[in-house]
């Protein structure tokens, strides 16, 4: 009988250690893939935001790298009036431009344009958000 209790002690040990090894195992791997999510500002990828212009919505599309803005591919509106600014700064890249600068929605925008500057800071806000993963 001492013979098979000492056959099941260990393997009871064995069970142990093998559960111990599993679970730093799997400790080890979650961390590392948080390091790797936590090594960047953002998933690197394209991203489309959305915000509201004079006569419509405005479309900011970026695209990132882990760590900052690397182009601003596109900015569309819905009809922003022509003659005010706003649709020239979307037409010329001056909005472009001034993302990629600021590297946020921080940008001066144009004079006479303000809600169709505050539109395109707010899409340009919103792609961020998705590139951050919030």
């Amino acid at each position: 009988m001492g013979k098979i209790k000492l056959g099941a002690d260990r393997a009871v040990r064995a069970a142990g250690a093998a559960a111990v090894c599993a679970s730093f195992a799997l400790a080890t791997t979650g961390c590392a893939a948080g390091a790797a999510e936590a090594a960047g500002r953002y998933v690197p990828g394209t991203y489309t935001g959305e915000g509201n212009g004079m006569s419509g919505p405005i479309e900011v599309t970026l695209t990132v790298d882990a760590e900052a803005i690397t182009s601003v591919d596109g900015i569309s509106d819905s009809g922003e009036t022509k003659g005010v600014g706003g649709k020239e700064a979307i037409e010329d890249g001056t909005f472009a431009a001034q993302i990629v600068e600021a590297q946020s929605s921080e940008i001066d925008g144009v004079s006479g344009a303000t809600v169709t500057t505050g539109g395109v800071k707010q899409a340009v806000d919103n792609a961020l958000a998705q590139a951050a993963n919030e």
